[in-house]
């Protein structure tokens, strides 16, 4: 008996010890899997050539960099990976920091050339009258507990309306409504000496990218904000408008932008020094909302106007506040491109959402400034770059998994073929239904559930006729 329970108890716990194992093993199988075939389908060893990334010795810069993207995904930091009995250490911790704290490394080109591809392969599977747009928005990059870290600074958080210790992470993103792909950012310190916090850092180059994204740090938001907008068009030409919300509704920006060829849909806010010309005469938002007439005819906004915005025609389009908390009924929302109906500004605008989908995630799940606690201003931007290419990764699996046409154009032809078949089949299947009710439960003769036939088939509409080729009259 004793010895009976021994061994049933020896295989239990053989069971127990080796169940884990193979799980961990089969997800870092499929982990290594994703991986390789997102390398492979993007050609990542290209596009960090083209971006001047390079490594002179050790682990092949490929390798590196898929290992620390991977770290998120096994839950597991790099003191953590490191510290553990795994097998699949391809480095040590100071080969990571070191080419982390790089500041030779442009990681704003490889971002921009990445995104570009990734969206040539989304705009594959769109028609070419699906509306594209830039999004740019802020979110805070919190540092709150760090002392020494460089040009950490005060920075407002327009949420909360307090202040913390951190940066501005500005963000210019592509979005068709269906994906968003991060294409560049700038953490913004501040532009005002008194409200940074710690100046000093490590020397580097003269003209080397992280010299150039350190001046870039302590420079307005309006101004990155534009000069994100202008590198963006040296890559990616697939857009036609450029959607903020009011915190950036200068009229620096909107022009700057309008002369690039590009529209701007944004929303505005009621500023005492911004003024609108109508009819000849200046007014402030409120104002002009006060002096035009409501629109009683629509439900989905209040009024629209044309106006001459300091020397540009824009149309505003008041809409309603649908917000409880607020003072203010309405909502307004400015738009450079006046050809365009109310209803497809406000349609547009709403792909601004997007981006702040991404912060979320972001933040949430990809351990933004939560990963690396370094000092240096170089390692923030690497690992910032970092959680973009992993978002990207989770944005071509989710395409690829709810979009059927990312299966290539063999599938469209069987697709359609029989997407066609079944209509007709599902829709005579209805027609059989519904005559085979009429007779049984009403008793009606066979020549008055024809006639209730035809009548039914000559009010279909006359597309639905065609792909069903019914000929009735």
């Amino acid at each position: 008996m004793d010895m009976c329970f021994k061994q049933s108890n020896l295989k239990e716990r053989k069971v127990f010890c080796l169940k884990p194992i193979l799980n961990e093993s089969y997800e870092d199988v499929q982990i290594n899997s994703h991986m390789m075939r997102f390398m492979k389908k993007f050609n990542l060893p290209t596009l960090l050539k083209n971006a001047g990334f390079f490594k002179t010795k050790g682990i092949n810069l490929v390798e590196l960099i898929s290992f620390v993207i991977q770290l998120v995904f096994i839950q597991k930091n790099l003191y953590e990976f490191l510290r553990g009995k795994s097998s699949n250490i391809v480095c040590q911790k100071d080969t990571v920091y070191r080419f982390l704290n790089d500041p030779c490394n442009d990681w704003r080109k490889l971002l921009l050339i990445f995104g570009a591809t990734i969206i040539k392969f989304y705009k594959s599977l769109t028609g070419e009258k699906r509306v594209c747009a830039l999004v740019i928005d802020d979110s805070a990059f919190s540092r709150n507990r760090s002392k020494k870290v460089e040009l950490l600074a005060l920075v407002k958080d327009h949420v909360t309306g307090d202040y913390f210790k951190g940066f501005r992470k500005l963000t210019a993103g592509w979005t068709d409504g269906a994906s968003f792909v991060p294409l560049g950012f700038s953490l913004l310190s501040s532009a005002n000496a008194k409200k940074r916090l710690y100046e000093q850092g490590p020397d580097v180059p003269e003209d080397s990218p992280g010299k150039l994204r350190r001046e870039e740090a302590i420079c307005k938001g309006t101004d990155v904000a534009l000069k994100l907008v202008q590198e963006t068009l040296i890559y990616v030409q697939e857009f036609e408008y450029v959607l903020f919300d009011s915190w950036f509704s200068w009229p620096k920006l909107v022009k700057g932008i309008k002369n690039l060829n590009r529209d701007v849909i944004c929303m505005l806010k009621n500023m005492p020094n911004i003024f609108y010309t109508y009819q000849g005469r200046n007014y402030k938002l409120s104002d002009l909302y006060a002096q035009i007439g409501k629109n009683t005819k629509s439900t989905n906004y209040i009024a629209s106007v044309v106006v001459d915005y300091y020397g540009i025609p824009v149309r505003i389009v008041f809409v309603r506040n649908r917000n409880e908390d607020s003072k203010r009924e309405w909502l307004a929302l400015l738009s450079t491109n006046i050809t365009i109906s109310e209803e497809e500004i406000i349609r547009i605008y709403g792909l601004r959402w997007d981006i702040e989908v991404y912060f979320k995630v972001c933040k949430s799940f990809l351990r933004l400034a939560k990963e690396f606690q370094g000092r240096s201003y170089d390692l923030m931007v690497s690992h910032t770059s970092i959680v973009c290419i992993r978002y990207m990764l989770l944005g071509v699996a989710v395409r690829e998994e709810n979009d059927d046409r990312s299966h290539g154009g063999m599938f469209f032809s069987f697709c359609d073929e029989v997407k066609d078949m079944d209509f007709q089949q599902a829709f005579a299947l209805i027609i059989d239904l519904l005559v085979t009710t009429l007779r049984e439960n009403l008793f009606l003769s066979d020549a008055m559930v024809d006639k209730i036939v035809t009548d039914l088939l000559n009010k279909i509409p006359a597309f639905i006729k065609h792909r069903l080729k019914l000929k009735v009259a």
